[in-house]
This record gives structure tokens, C-alpha cells and sequence, in this order.
């Protein structure tokens, strides 16, 4: 039993030379495997299609960011990144190439058995398999990082589209405003030529309202340049032509945030990719100190060598005169055997001041990794509650418009119109209270993208989907 156990070990020793690092290139394998399977996390377990069909024509927001992550060239730089850290491990995991050393000698060194003229070595340098390990575990957290870069990549794409998406949206909600104002002044330029007609109004009155149609159609042509802007930016991220149409946004409820701030700081500690970043390069930079510790761990070399003889005429002594008789001589040179050696090396680690010196580097890496683990925390903490205070506010500031101001403001220009063709109200409240009404209904539309974006910003530091209770819903007209 002992000798089994005892030939058990030396197997086990003989494959973590062979391949010291093949566990952690297969653990490595499986997390690229499901880096390309990614999905965002979902605070409410709501989850992301696996199976994402081609999409020639988004037409919803959901639609807009799938094509984005499968055609995004950003995210498939960040792809080819992984894939070219993944190939790191079996490189520093393997063992250097064998030496191959060959010998000739011009003037051959003799020995009894003849001449050695040449020579053929092969040697291999065989470190501590610890030493492979290690190389193979710094580098599969270098992987891990690339792959929690991958994800922050993805979801800033995330965050960028609805941005664009919402500044599209805003255009939209303009140019609609714009042309049904348009479609109010030129009835109010229909009644204010009435009243004029009647010597109920004067020609200033008329002048007023022909330019503000004129300023608000010089708005519209505004929305509409902004618009063009908004789907080059949209386009561009998935990688389209700048050109490519978009269709008209459709109307959305504004979001409700309904979380507080400490809840989203605590997802962020589990899910955003950054944080997760740090956590991976902390394990690469104590790796890396358990590394500098082993430089002091010589390395082994073996080898063996082969030397080939040449045969040469022996020495023949002369007859000797007295007796007649020739001495007894050693002929075995003449055949010219060859012989093999084995040979063992270990290199000496005597330069301690290079040795010392790497360690320091290993240990003063990881207290920048530490520190700097701590800044982004702080910071995703502060943009969390930067953006969660926008989305509240606005969430305010929209009910108010919704509620309150824009209806009462259309309550008031709907009064002051018939007030006018009764000649009860002067042509400047009319016009003010239409613009106040504009203004409000701008606002409003410009608060919901705000809003909106505000919510994207806040998805993309936690790292995760708020979704379905906070997903703003689409509206068709």
C-alpha cells in the first residue's frame, strides 16, 4: 500500500510539471464562456432573453440596445481583449523550450576509448511547479478584469443609447408641439384678421402673431436639426450609417425610482462591473507577491548528453630487442566508443537586491489597487445619489407639470381666446398665455428624458436592471 501511495504521488508530481496550470485555464475558460453569454442583472429577477433574434429595424428602446450590444465596435474590442487575455494563461504556464546545445571540437579530447569530437545535449529548465501556478492565477485575474471591463463597456453602450434615444425622444415631443402650435396661431392669425377687419384690433396685433408663427416655425426647423444630431449619435454607437432612419418616438410614462438611495449603494457593491474590476486586480497583485516571494526558490535543470567518439590508432609499443617479444599495449581507442551523461543544474538566486526590490513593486502595486478600489467606491456612491436626487426631483417637478401647471395653463389660454373675440381681453394675454402654455409643454417632455436619462445613469453605477415596476412605458398616440 505504501509503495502504491508512494507511486500515486510521484504521478501527481509528474502532471503539475506536464501541465501546471490546465485547472485554472479550464476555470478561466468557463468565465469567457460566459462573458459572451452575458446578461445585465435584474434587481427584480426579471431575465434577458438568451436567444436574441437579428433585428434589421429597432423600433423601441429594448430593440435599440440589443442591436447595440451585438454591433457596438467598442464592445467587441473589449471582446477581442478578453480573448486575447485568455490566451495569456497557457503561455505563462508552460515550460520553456527545451535547449538543444551542440558541440564540435577542432582538436578533440582524447581518451582511452578515442577521440571525442562531438557532442549533443538537450536540457530543460524545470521551475517550481508553484511558480507556474501562480503565473497561470496572475493572469487568469487579469482575465477576470478584462471580462468586468467588458461589462462596464456594455453598460456604459447601455446608458449612452437611452441617452441618445431620449434626446430623439425630446426632439420628437418638439416637433409635435411645434406643429400643433403652429396649427393654434394660424387660427389665431384666422381670428386676429376677424377683429381687425371689425376695428377690434389693431395692426400690431396681427404683426405680433404672424412673427411668432414665424419664430416657431424657425423652432421647429431647430428641433428638427437636433434630431438629426440625435440619431448620428444613436446610429453611430450601433455602428450604422449616421444617416439611417429612425422612426418617430412614441410617447412614455416617466419612470418611478421608488428605491431608496442605501438600497442602489448596496446593489452596486455586488453588481457593478468597476468594483468588480478592482476585487480581481487585488487577487493579481497578491498573487504576484506570493510569486516575488519564490524568486528566492532556485529552478531545476536537466539534461542529458550524448558525446560521440572517434576511433584512432593506438600506440604501438616497439619489440623489445632483449626478447623478441612486442609489450602488451591497450588497443580500445581504435573503436571509439560513444558515451552519454546526465546532467542537473539549479540557478542561484544570489542577487537579492533585484529580488527585494520586486517585492516591494508587488506590495506597493496592491496598496494602489486598494486605495484606488476605495476612490471608485466612493465615487459610484456619489454618482448613485447624484443621479438618484435628479430622478427625484424631476419626478416632482413632472407631476407638478402634469398635474397642475400645464392644465392650468391650458385653461387659461383656452379662456382668453374667446375673452379676446368678445374684446374683453387685450391680444398680449393671449399671446402670453400661449407662450407659457408652449413653454410648459416643452418643459415637460424635456423633464421626462431627463428623467429618463437621469434613471439610465443611475442603472448603469448600480450595474444592474431596475426594471420591470420602473420601466418607463411607451404611449401610442
Amino acid at each position: 500500500m505504501a509503495y502504491l501511495t508512494s507511486e500515486l504521488r510521484s504521478l501527481c508530481c509528474l502532471v503539475l510539471l506536464i501541465c501546471p496550470g490546465c485547472a485554472t485555464y479550464r476555470a478561466a475558460q468557463r468565465d469567457v464562456s460566459r462573458a459572451y453569454d452575458w446578461k445585465r442583472p435584474r434587481a427584480r429577477l426579471v431575465q434577458t432573453p438568451r436567444n436574441q433574434v437579428h433585428i434589421r429595424q429597432p423600433k423601441d428602446l429594448s430593440q435599440f440596445i440589443l442591436a447595440a450590444l451585438r454591433q457596438n465596435p467598442a464592445i467587441h474590442a473589449a471582446i477581442s481583449r478578453v480573448e486575447s487575455e485568455f490566451e495569456r494563461i497557457p503561455q505563462v504556464t508552460s515550460l520553456d523550450d527545451p535547449m538543444l546545445r551542440l558541440v564540435t571540437r577542432p582538436e578533440p579530447i582524447q581518451t582511452a576509448a578515442g577521440d571525442i569530437v562531438f557532442t549533443l545535449g538537450v536540457s530543460q529548465k524545470l521551475p517550481l511547479p508553484a511558480k507556474l501556478d501562480l503565473r497561470g492565477q496572475v493572469a487568469a485575474a487579469e482575465l477576470r478584469d478584462a471580462i468586468e471591463q467588458l461589462n462596464s463597456r456594455r453598460l456604459q453602450v447601455i446608458t449612452d443609447v437611452e441617452r441618445a434615444y431620449y434626446r430623439i425622444y425630446v426632439a420628437d415631443r418638439s416637433i409635435e408641439i411645434a406643429d400643433l402650435n403652429i396649427t393654434l396661431l394660424e387660427e389665431l392669425i384666422r381670428v386676429t384678421e376677424t377683429q381687425y377687419e371689425v376695428g377690434k384690433a389693431e395692426q400690431q396685433d396681427l404683426l405680433r402673431v404672424q412673427t411668432e408663427l414665424s419664430d416657431l416655425q424657425n423652432a421647429k426647423t431647430r428641433f428638427q436639426g437636433q434630431r438629426i444630431s440625435a440619431v448620428a449619435a444613436l446610429n453611430q454607437l450601433l455602428d450604422r450609417p449616421t444617416t439611417a432612419s429612425v422612426p418617430t418616438l412614441a410617447r412614455i410614462e416617466p419612470s418611478a425610482v421608488g428605491v431608496r438611495v442605501d438600497e442602489l449603494i448596496a446593489l452596486a457593491e455586488g453588481h457593478n462591473p468597476e468594483l468588480g474590476a478592482f476585487t480581481h486586480r487585488i487577487e493579481r497583485d497578491r498573487k504576484s507577491i506570493e510569486l516575488a516571494k519564490l524568486a528566492y526558490v532556485p529552478d531545476l535543470t536537466l539534461g542529458v548528453e550524448w558525446n560521440r567518439g572517434v576511433g584512432r590508432t593506438p600506440f604501438t609499443p616497439r619489440v623489445n630487442p632483449q626478447t623478441g617479444v612486442r609489450p602488451p599495449f591497450n588497443d580500445a581507442s581504435s573503436e571509439g566508443d560513444d558515451n552519454w551523461a546526465l546532467t542537473i543544474g539549479l540557478n542561484l538566486p544570489i542577487w537579492a537586491q533585484r529580488n527585494e526590490a520586486a517585492r516591494r513593486e508587488a506590495r506597493k502595486r496592491l496598496q494602489q489597487t486598494l486605495h484606488e478600489k476605495r476612490a471608485t467606491r466612493n465615487l459610484i456612491a456619489f454618482r448613485i445619489h447624484d443621479a438618484w436626487a435628479r430622478a427625484e426631483t424631476l419626478r416632482d417637478t413632472i407631476k407638478l407639470l402634469e398635474k397642475t401647471i400645464i392644465p392650468q395653463a391650458q385653461q387659461t389660454y383656452e379662456v382668453s381666446l374667446p375673452s379676446y373675440r368678445g374684446g374683453t381681453t387685450d391680444f398680449l394675454t393671449v399671446i402670453e398665455n400661449w407662450r407659457k402654455l408652449l413653454s410648459f409643454e416643452l418643459m415637460y417632455h424635456r423633464e421626462v428624458a431627463s428623467l429618463e436619462t437621469a434613471f439610465a445613469e443611475l442603472q448603469r453605477e448600480v450595474g444592474v436592471s431596475l426594471a420591470l415596476d420602473h420601466q418607463p412605458k411607451e404611449v401610442r398616440p
